[in-house]
């Protein structure tokens, strides 16, 4: 974000005159400024968007039960200060007594309820996170009972995900599923204090937070956002933010190695480029797509690789499967279809799919291969990307057209209404996803109803995979739902609803006036799932502040007045399940 030197009587002077879409910012201020050019900001709300700056930018508004650890694989206190499992699949929370919202009003196990009611309402985003819960027992202000299918898979997804909203607010909510939710409400060490939409949200620290050494370093800070990552580059470069998520423009990289002010660095991968077939049975696009030997062709006439290396060079790594390698169910087996432009042809020959004489080839009951591919228009790696497959694709006698536009217009063609229902408009696209490590329900992307919920944009429909899926919230260990996760990916893999294309290594950059940044994080620190990055910022000059933690000792994330420890430790053995172990902290 953004540290900002202005002399404020001209500042106020030049946003009169000429119009100002900066926030005016007082000279004895620290400020970090970060500047965001991928997908664009949607909602506040916490149980409908799908936008990763969206997430981001609450992801310290608003409280949690836990945190994750850097691995995924372990929890660190937030709202909830312990917890144990009771038996018959329930897990009990004790919340911290002296947790209040930005409005004053205490926090309670009554809030935590609610919070995970919205989350399972149908129209939620977050609803899958919470399939698991079979039963909410609150058992006073401070304590909560949640009675679990699995209390493995509530861990790993639901404690660490769900958002802690008031109730006294989104009760109240005469439709909570439109509800814009600006500004947020909530209890974490950050608060929204001021929002212009399509040009900045500004973050101060939240004085009432109940863990005071979680609270920023620094006063302020500003995320900016920008049409593209080329946009949000050059700005890094001219030194208008101090740092670029969710990574830096790929014809950039070398400029911004060789600025001196600058630091360039790679973290792990969350973010993943997939190009998507629409195989909706009542979709609008070419139904040639429908047809399983079409698709095959198609992904045998990609070389996966060579796209990688063309558009993210030196970042993007070919992928086989959906999910990508940080995710601790991807399976690795899973490879990119061989590259093979003579079997592509032939296999179209073989079912029918005939060469007319402008070269493009006709199915057998008389419908042209065309293919029109959406591509965001912010995304020129991506663009570039389907440049390269429609040439591969046209040479095999199927006409390719990229198409470049705003993510709206593509998410109108996409999920479009007829007659009064969601149907897939496009032939293809290219888009991106991000996956936490953690994250084995993101593969609900292809149940059989997902389309209608604005999500899939394949289509997919597959009783069998639909079956499958339901089983992970049954599966008690790490090792069986891992074991779900692998067949899932198998039937993506045949089926092909998504040609994988190239997981993207995180390569971000910063001023070097400023410190803090866990790089090892999957997506790095400007990535949108570092729930510490605000948190631990600082100017160089003053970096020995106490940062917050998850490798270290958990008294890095209490009051370093107060220690007192029971246990700090609560762990995942990978290979036979979680160990969940009753612990508790000193009080603050």
């Amino acid at each position: 974000m953004r540290r900002l030197t202005y002399i404020l009587a001209l500042g106020m002077l030049l946003s009169t005159v000429i119009g100002n879409t900066n926030p005016v910012i007082a000279q004895s201020q620290t400020v970090f400024r970060v500047g965001w050019g991928g997908t664009s900001f949607d909602t506040f709300n916490p149980f409908t968007t799908y936008a990763t700056i969206s997430v981001w930018l609450t992801l310290d508004v608003y409280s949690r039960l836990v945190r994750p650890t850097q691995n995924y694989t372990g929890f660190v206190p937030d709202l909830a200060e312990s917890w144990e499992v009771l038996g018959n699949n329930t897990i009990r929370f004790h919340l911290v007594k002296n947790a209040t919202f930005t409005d004053g009003y205490p926090v309670t196990a009554e809030d935590v309820a609610y919070s995970y009611y919205l989350a399972n309402q149908s129209w939620s985003s977050l609803n899958p996170y919470v399939a698991m819960v079979k039963d909410i027992k609150v058992v006073d202000n401070y304590t909560i009972d949640f009675v679990v299918t699995s209390p493995t898979l509530f861990m790993l997804e639901a404690a660490i995900n769900i958002p802690i909203v008031p109730k006294h607010i989104w009760a109240n909510v005469s439709d909570p599923s439109t509800y814009p939710d600006n500004p947020p409400v909530g209890s974490g060490p950050l608060k929204i204090v001021e929002f212009k939409e399509g040009q900045y949200a500004v973050l101060e620290p939240n004085p009432a937070f109940y863990y005071p050494s979680w609270l920023p370093k620094v006063d302020r800070i500003i995320v900016k956002f920008y049409s593209d990552t080329t946009s949000a580059t050059n700005a890094l470069l001219a030194g208008d933010i101090d740092a670029v998520g969710p990574y830096i423009a790929s014809t950039l990289i070398q400029t911004v190695e060789n600025n001196p002010n600058l630091y360039l660095f790679k973290s792990p991968p969350t973010m993943y480029f997939y190009l998507a077939f629409n195989v909706d049975p009542n979709g609008t696009g070419n139904p040639a797509l429908r047809d399983l030997v079409v698709r095959q062709a198609l992904a045998h006439a990609i070389n996966v690789s060579y796209v990688c290396g063309i558009a993210w060079p030196g970042a993007g790594f070919p992928m086989g499967t959906v999910l990508p390698s940080s995710n601790i169910f991807a399976d690795p087996d899973l490879k990119p279809y061989d590259f093979n432009l003579t079997l592509a042809a032939k296999m179209l020959d073989d079912a029918g799919y005939k060469v007319g004489p402008d070269g493009v080839r006709v199915s057998p009951s008389g419908v042209k291969l065309e293919i029109n591919i959406l591509v965001p228009s912010n995304m020129p790696e991506a663009i570039k990307a389907g440049q390269v497959i429609s040439q591969w694709w046209n040479q095999i006698g199927v006409k390719t057209n990229v198409q470049p536009m705003d993510t709206g217009s593509m998410s109108a063609i996409i999920w479009k209404k007829v007659n009064n229902t969601i149907v897939l408009g496009q032939d293809a696209d290219i888009w991106d996803w991000f996956v936490a490590p953690n994250d084995v329900l993101f593969l609900n992307v292809f149940l059989s109803n997902m389309k209608l919920t604005g999500v899939s944009d394949s289509g997919y429909s597959n009783p069998e995979y639909d079956k499958t899926f339901e089983m992970i919230y049954q599966a008690p260990t790490m090792d069986e739902i891992k074991s779900i996760a692998y067949k899932l990916q198998e039937m993506l893999h045949r089926d092909l609803p998504y040609i994988p294309l190239c997981e993207v290594w995180a390569v971000q950059a910063h001023s070097k006036a400023f410190t803090g940044f866990d790089y090892s994080w999957p997506s790095g620190p400007f990535g949108g799932s570092d729930w510490r990055t605000f948190l631990n910022v600082q100017p160089v000059q003053s970096a020995q502040s106490p940062t917050v933690s998850t490798t270290s000792p958990v008294t890095s994330l209490i009051d370093y007045k107060i220690i007192a420890i029971v246990v700090v430790i609560v762990a995942i053995a990978l290979g036979a399940g979680y160990y969940f172990m009753s612990w508790k902290k000193g009080k603050r």
